[in-house]
């Protein structure tokens, strides 16, 4: 169960993140699940983000 957490984790953290950030990521030298939660939060956040400019991109090129 934990490494398909930690998978899917991998999955999003590599996917939502930006190649600046990325850059301090090494999945290799993190010393807790506390700490690998912290970046699946962060790139978590940044999906939010990315969801919120599509939605506002899509209200404005469809008004009412």
């Amino acid at each position: 169960m934990r490494e398909s957490i930690v998978e899917r984790g991998l999955i999003e953290i590599y996917r939502f993140l930006p190649p600046p950030l990325l850059e301090q990521f090494d999945p290799d030298t993190i010393d807790s699940f506390d700490e690998f939660i912290g970046w699946v939060a962060k790139a978590r956040f940044a999906q939010e983000l990315q969801q919120e400019l599509i939605t506002r991109a899509i209200v404005a090129a469809f008004p009412e």
